[in-house]
């Protein structure tokens, strides 16, 4: 089974319009984050916002830490950060541990405090509105009408809402990790095998949505499936693809969804569950494993559509600079793979 995980899962759009190279540079790959909710004013928690350069996440918490005297499983932060970027994101912490004080005297190579906020909850995991991105490629090659048909496309449809390889480690070792869990090789430490969990779980939903692309109703929806409601997380099931599915479909009301494996029956019905239980017949003692731990069953969209998306492209330069928004847990590389061949420095 390990060498099923070299899989390359495949693009909607095909072939690329051209190729070029990401992440040359930091400064090639911003992102800014916006939370869910207002702040209260109020409250036990404060929220710095930070922007970080060529740092990662976890690294960022830990000097945080250790100025501001709180214990790193106090701070909260919404979601993971690309370390080869210049991400803006926001972290919460003690508010009695804050001072403007403090917050002068933090200085670190890499981190800027911009602002900082209360509230009265510690910040949550996922509580993302959107990731605002601007992304700049360079050496590109194409042609500038192929890519403007290309872009129109993905305005219309979006991209396939797979998980990025990041998820998956280093030559997807967490995945092999795993494996040796399900065939009771080892037992991790608690913290390791979250990660390992919430990465076949990532990798069984890139399996039937490969599928459902390479079938090409990643988008349109089959007979069955259970849909989500656009800018939610509400979902809800139906028997029938009817014209009013259709419709709601085509105009970006609702997207199809394949599942985040837990306890449960599937939601799905008629073609649509025969179609997941077909695709995941093989991946039983993942499901299993996953299951004993505690998970329960979850949808997630098969597709996401980019928000306010624009681009510039400087053909004498071969510089593309591509900024959008995208929901929280979408992949901006997703995206760009649907329009060049990447090649990454960094």
């Amino acid at each position: 089974m390990s060498s099923l995980f070299q899989q390359l899962f495949p693009a909607a759009y095909s072939p690329a319009v051209g190729s070029g190279k990401l992440k040359q540079f930091a400064e090639d790959f911003i992102v800014i984050e916006t939370l869910s909710f207002p702040f209260t004013g109020e409250g036990e928690h404060g929220y710095l916002k930070i922007r970080k350069t060529g740092q990662n996440t976890q690294w960022v918490c830990q000097r945080l830490a250790r100025h501001f005297s709180v214990k790193e499983r106090d701070i909260g932060y919404a979601g993971l950060k690309d370390r080869h970027a210049v991400t803006t994101q926001w972290f919460s912490l003690p508010y009695k541990n804050i001072s403007d004080e403090k917050i002068a005297a933090f200085i670190e190579e890499g981190i800027e405090i911009l602002e900082w906020q209360r509230h009265s909850g510690k910040l949550r995991k996922g509580a993302i509105k959107y990731n605002q991105f601007e992304i700049t490629l360079r050496d590109v090659k194409l042609d500038s009408d192929e890519l403007a048909e290309r872009l129109i496309l993905i305005k219309q449809q979006g991209v396939p809402n797979y998980f990025d390889d990041q998820r998956f480690g280093r030559q997807r070792q967490n995945l092999t990790a795993f494996n040796d869990m399900v065939e009771g090789k080892f037992k991790p430490k608690r913290h390791k095998q979250r990660i390992y969990i919430s990465a076949a779980r990532s990798w069984l939903f890139n399996q039937v949505l490969a599928k459902r692309v390479e079938q090409n109703n990643w988008a349109t929806g089959i007979a069955g499936d259970v849909y989500q409601l656009d800018g939610s997380k509400k979902v809800f099931a139906t028997d029938v693809l009817d014209d009013e599915i259709c419709q709601r479909l085509m105009e970006n009301d609702i997207h199809p969804t394949a599942p985040l494996w837990g306890v449960g029956d599937l939601m799905t019905a008629l073609d649509a569950q025969n179609f997941e239980t077909t695709v995941l017949q093989d991946w039983q003692g993942w499901c299993n494993q996953l299951e004993q731990a505690g998970l329960k069953q979850q949808r997630r969209a098969t597709r996401v559509i980019p928000i306010e998306f624009e681009y510039d492209y400087n053909q004498d330069q071969k510089r593309l600079t591509l900024s959008f928004k995208l929901p929280s847990g979408a992949y901006a590389t997703n995206l760009v793979g649907e329009i060049i061949v990447l090649d990454s420095k960094l």
